[in-house]
């Protein structure tokens, strides 16, 4: 069956292969373009300068109040006298490099391209020329369709009997967009390299050229490694059409990456903008975008964005808020200072989660039919090489679940990992949306949040979506819809959406880490209303995190130095940025309560030491719990004094292991 749903889709290919081959054929013996552009309704093509320029792109938030104008284009138009010679010579070797050979189409390329594809399956390399994308960028539309291809085709031909390569090709550097608002060679190199199109070096013609094929996936700005890779594929280019030699190949691709360093107006929301500006362009093309005079509707709420602007202060980081419900981007801060830098921290930095990680650990226990008053033992254990350490170097005898996780314990957290298998931790992290994940960390490190990669704040905000909403992850939503220059609808958004919890094991995560902010690591973010969340600080203060939610809102924070550089600030501290935040978010609104489902019982007495029912004395501390009914313990604890107090680190393991009593678990770790 696979075997013939291949061949179907090879098929398909040179059903393709024979039409444009066709139309080649056609349009190369025509004798009169004219009636050729009236029959197929196409535009005059005698001014290569003319564009198509409407008017801005508005951009507006959740309540209709816009956020700003995609502006019109950045466009300083240049001869190639004042193009470096490089700048050609890298485009034409990456984009199209039988240009001088053909007559703006390419049948030998539009073959290659094919059976390319054929081969790997898909489509990995494409046949349009430099005119091709000259004639769709100047007189067509973005839109994939057969006929939109068969115009380009007779465009191009059109084109080049009328003009010639280097007028072709200079009206292609003036036009095509680089990405970051810059159209046109000359508003590229000021942008990205802050000097004039004729002074560009090698290694700047060859990055700038590798931009246009994906502008936001190879901008410097966005991810410089990718720039920097895109580039060396451009040298590559650049000698097998025999521009340059491999030693200037292999120089310039050493030369490292110096930017100017974007100067743009400063507006609100720079990062959020950013962001749904590469979306549209994706969908729409740039000229469409920035001169469509289109109008998008998003999911941001400029009071909420306004309020994580002022979290970060003079650290380094990042903010995002979502709707638990929708998974609506409600705010996003990629940095300190989009003038300093306008790397998006949210999407581009995967970083150690700590133990803002053990959420989703704990969430799997439940899974696995533990309760929050399962009891793990705090205590000095070595796992093979491995040997976790609390963060406070103490160790707490027999815990409940809910207050290991409140307080952050470390060693209980290890315990569950080996107990429940690592393995379906990781299963369910990725199924709470977390990508970035290595069979790698399929190791107990990886309890405490110890990855090989780590998480971007994008992705570990919207696992927590799942907390927050009886299970349901709701993928990241910014653009809400999109009207065009004339307010017809061209999209409207849908939730994604996806059940990684039952709603139950949900709700028990967020009774527990209510408690953090109760009484745990994260008291500096209680509100004084329903709000749950998890500290997270990596080793040497490297990263602190703090995520957190209320019923309807979902805020994750983390401060980390781009050169990995300790902070100085736990994950504690940044609950307290949270709270800040979220006291100006909410603070006005009524309260809300998170929905318990009606297999839940809650609030149960529950000795924190021994997970049993609490008696009416003895109990040295009471915590109040949430259970599957069915599942609430039913042993009372009843004890005439208090258990006997728990050693400092300080004091002898030997002397500790005298002083413990033996306890008997209600239920018991394998393995322990």
């Amino acid at each position: 069956m696979s075997f013939a749903r291949e061949r179907f889709k090879k098929s398909e290919q040179y059903q393709w292969l024979v039409c444009a081959m066709l139309a080649v054929i056609f349009v190369s013996n025509m004798f009169f373009p004219r009636t050729a552009c009236a029959f197929w309704g196409l535009p005059d093509t005698d001014n290569l300068s003319s564009l198509n320029l409407i008017a801005a792109t508005h951009v507006y938030d959740v309540n209709n109040k816009l956020i700003s104008k995609l502006f019109e284009e950045n466009r300083v138009v240049v001869t190639l006298n004042n193009v470096s010679a490089y700048v050609p010579q890298a485009i034409i070797a990456n984009e199209d490099s039988r240009f001088f050979n053909h007559f703006g189409i390419d049948p030998i390329g539009i073959i290659r391209a094919a059976v390319v594809n054929i081969t790997q399956g898909g489509i990995v390399e494409g046949g349009s020329t430099i005119t091709q994308q000259l004639a769709k960028n100047l007189f067509l539309t973005q839109e994939q369709t057969f006929t939109r291809k068969i115009k380009e085709m007779i465009l191009s031909i059109i084109i080049e009997r009328k003009f010639s390569k280097q007028e072709i090709l200079q009206a292609y550097l003036n036009q095509v967009y680089f990405g970051e608002g810059a159209y046109g060679i000359e508003s590229a190199s000021q942008l990205y390299f802050g000097k004039r199109a004729d002074e560009l070096t090698l290694a700047e013609s060859a990055m700038l050229a590798g931009l246009p094929r994906g502008p936001s996936l190879y901008s410097p700005y966005i991810d410089p490694a990718a720039a920097m890779t895109r580039r060396s594929i451009v040298l590559t280019s650049m000698v097998k059409a025999g521009y340059i030699s491999e030693e200037q190949a292999a120089a310039a691709s050493s030369e490292p990456l110096q930017l100017a360093g974007k100067k743009r107006r400063i507006v609100q929301a720079s990062y959020f903008l950013d962001y749904i500006a590469n979306e549209l362009v994706g969908r729409y093309g740039a000229n469409r975008v920035y001169k469509g005079g289109l109008k998008v509707y998003t999911s941001l709420d400029i009071s909420i964005q306004q309020a994580a602007e002022t979290v970060l202060g003079n650290f380094q980081g990042a903010v995002l808020t979502l709707d638990s419900r929708t998974g609506y981007i409600r705010a996003m801060v990629g940095g300190r200072n989009y003038q300093e830098s306008q790397i998006n921290r949210v999407i581009s930095e995967v970083r150690q989660p700590g133990s803002a990680f053990k959420p989703i650990l704990y969430a799997a226990a439940l899974n696995s039919g533990l309760t929050a008053a399962s009891v793990v033992i705090d205590e000095p254990t070595q796992f093979g090489k491995y040997q976790p350490q609390n963060y406070d170097k103490k160790f707490r005898g027999p815990v409940t679940l809910k207050k290991a996780l409140r307080q952050s314990i470390n060693i209980p957290a290890v315990k569950l990992g080996q107990q429940v298998g690592m393995q379906n931790v990781l299963t369910l992290a990725r199924t709470m949306g977390i990508s970035t994940l290595a069979p790698e960390d399929d190791n107990l490190a990886a309890a405490l949040g110890g990855l090989t990669h780590g998480a971007n704040l994008m992705e570990l905000t919207t696992a927590y979506t799942a907390f927050a909403n009886n299970g349901i992850v709701s993928k990241p939503v910014a653009i809400v819809k999109v009207l065009d220059e004339n307010d017809q609808l061209l999209e409207e958004s849908r939730l994604i959406q996806h059940t990684a919890l039952q709603a139950d094991v949900a709700y028990i995560i967020t009774d527990m880490l209510k408690g953090s902010l109760e009484n745990g690591t994260a008291t500096p973010a209680n509100l004084g209303r329903p709000a749950a969340g998890k500290t997270g600080t990596t080793d040497e203060y490297e990263t602190a995190w703090f995520i957190g939610y209320t019923p309807d809102l979902v805020t994750g924070i983390y401060i980390g130095n781009d050169n990995r550089k300790p902070v100085g600030i736990s994950g504690t501290e940044v609950s307290g940025l949270w709270g800040t935040m979220m006291n100006k978010v909410v603070g006005t609104m009524k309260p809300t309560e998170f929905t318990i489902p009606p297999t839940i019982v809650p609030r149960v007495a529950v000795c924190a030491d021994s997970g049993k029912a609490a008696g009416l004395r003895g109990c040295p501390e009471i915590e109040y719990s949430a259970f599957i009914r069915g599942t609430e313990p039913t042993s009372i604890d009843i004890r005439l004094t208090p258990a006997p107090r728990q050693p400092d680190a300080s004091e002898n393991p030997r002397d500790q292991q005298q002083q413990r009593i033996p306890w008997k678990l209600p239920w018991r770790l394998p393995g322990f």
